[in-house]
């Protein structure tokens, strides 16, 4: 390191400003994309160098300057994690309205004292540098191995080829799926939130969907369930999913061989643009709805304002780009496939009903704590979750109302969730298990298609059936088996491991 480098004052602010997304991203390289990095880097550090031009104008000091921004960027990305270990220090909750100004008044003082030393600073110069040098470097380590390790990664290979499905046999219909993220099975919504469903899945019905009872899903987790029903596989195939790198999973859902399907027979493959990594963009798809990126589909900047200073406060801000992409994934719904010349399969993933809660029942717009969809709090049912789960059954109702009015061939229809709701902190693992898998599955089939159903599908054999029946193709049915992970996606240290809960599951069912 040479003297120049080790005693700049601007080395210091510029890296502590760097190293909250150079961290997040370090730890999380297989839920990533490298994209995802340039938003929030341009973002943070365009703040932070109009701020410490003003504050050399102001101070004239730049080694004064310097400091003195270091210290309020540590305390305003690092403030959440200070709030935290104060509470479990205290083994109580201090509220942000009685700690925020103590912080804000402790920075004041400190800048005071800063402002009005007479020392040169430089030997305390040198002393931040090297730790600012240290933390990044550190950090970019974990990259640089999460990146060798997602290189490492195995490829996915289609299993079977579509030459053989004819298109034509009825009217090559266009052929929608749609999924609602977290949306519970009609029991565990009695269950659970002594919610019934009766008047929406009797709404689908009237419309000619079949819904299934008792359903479950085939995984826990959106990466998981969805890369297997996109797919038409189970994942236990693969030790790879069985460690830290989850590249190939995001890879099988983005790369998804359904889509390759649909391409080989002709159809315009679209994708709506959900806001989450995995499905925001379809490598293999030919067009993506909603694509414009917002600040709030930045996972890595949520991250960082979820552990800011400005927590209690920054969803407002951001609210309105979430609820608008929703909006648009439902305006856009019903009219797509006007808009293309060919058959069309369309995949929709809502990330509703799945929290972040911004809807209430009618459309209105409720403003969380957080806007990260993976680590609200989970020790009691937020309620809020029926409010935005109505929202949702009023607007896919909407939307498939314009879908079956616009179509000149009957549809087929896929009305899915990836998995169930999200279970309290405190529930045994059983009852986790349990809600976790009691997903929500319906179909609407035209021309007979109804026959290819039956009490137990799940979603790994959904297209399938489908393939076979309107395609005349020959796909094997698959066991419907129901696999737990013990991995949280959102505590890296532990490896998934697939358990089949199937019995537990059936016999879940049976005493309902």
């Amino acid at each position: 390191m040479s003297i120049n480098v080790s005693s700049s004052s601007i080395i210091h602010p510029i890296l502590f400003a760097l190293f909250p997304v150079v961290f997040i991203f370090g730890n999380n390289t297989s839920f990533l994309s490298s994209t995802e990095l340039f938003e929030p880097i341009i973002l943070i550090l365009g703040i932070a160098t109009l701020i410490w031009f003003i504050l050399k104008i102001t101070v004239k000091n730049p080694t004064k300057t310097s400091l003195a921004l270091s210290l309020g960027i540590v305390i305003f990305f690092f403030y959440g994690h200070f709030h935290n270990s104060l509470n479990e220090l205290s083994g109580e909750y201090i509220r942000n309205i009685v700690l925020i100004p103590i912080f804000l008044i402790l920075f004041s003082i400190l800048v005071f004292i800063l402002v009005r030393t007479h020392s040169d600073l430089k030997n305390i110069t040198k002393i931040i540098n090297a730790i600012a040098i240290t933390i990044v470097i550190m950090s970019s380590v974990n990259i640089v191995m999460g990146v060798s390790s997602d290189s490492e990664s195995q490829e996915f290979s289609t299993f079977e080829s579509s030459e053989n499905l004819n298109s034509k046999i009825f009217g090559t219909p266009d052929v929608y799926y749609i999924i609602l993220d977290s949306y519970a099975g009609h029991e565990s919504l009695k269950k659970h939130y002594d919610f019934d469903n009766s008047i929406f899945l009797n709404e689908l019905r009237e419309r000619g969907f079949i819904v299934i009872d008792n359903s479950r899903s085939n995984y826990g987790w959106s990466y998981l369930s969805l890369g297997s029903s996109l797919n038409m596989m189970h994942h236990n195939f693969d030790p790879e999913l069985g460690s830290k790198n989850y590249n190939l999973a995001y890879d099988m859902i983005s790369k998804n061989i359904v889509g390759d399907i649909f391409n080989e027979l002709g159809y315009d493959t679209i994708n709506f643009n959900s806001g989450w990594g995995a499905t925001r963009n379809f490598e293999n798809y030919d067009k993506t709805v909603c694509k414009n990126t917002n600040l709030s589909d930045s996972q890595i900047l949520i991250s960082i304002l979820d552990n800011s200073i400005i927590q209690p406060v920054y969803s407002k801000f951001l609210i309105d780009d979430k609820r608008d992409r929703i909006l648009c994934q439902f305006e856009e719904l019903g009219e797509i496939t006007q808009k293309t010349a060919n058959p069309s399969f369309v995949f929709n993933h809502f990330m509703i009903p799945h929290k972040p809660f911004i809807f209430g029942p009618n459309g209105e717009s409720v403003t969380p704590v957080s806007l990260e969809p993976g680590q609200v709090e989970t020790s009691f049912r937020n309620y809020a979750y029926i409010d935005q789960l109505q929202f949702a059954n009023k607007k896919i109702l909407e939307s498939i109302d314009e879908i079956l009015l616009n179509s000149d061939t009957s549809p087929i229809i896929i009305l899915q969730s990836d998995h169930g709701s999200e279970f309290p902190d405190s529930a045994s693992m059983e009852n986790k298990i349990k809600e976790k898998m009691a997903n929500f599955n319906s179909y609407y089939l035209p021309y007979g298609g109804e026959q290819i159903l039956y009490d137990e599908i799940t979603p790994v054999n959904s297209f399938r059936v489908i393939f076979n029946y309107y395609f005349d193709g020959d796909y094997e049915i698959l066991e419907d088996s129901s696999y737990w992970s013990l991995f949280n996606p959102f505590e890296t240290n532990d490896k998934p491991y697939f358990e089949d809960v199937t019995e537990l599951l059936a016999n879940s069912d049976s005493n309902n």
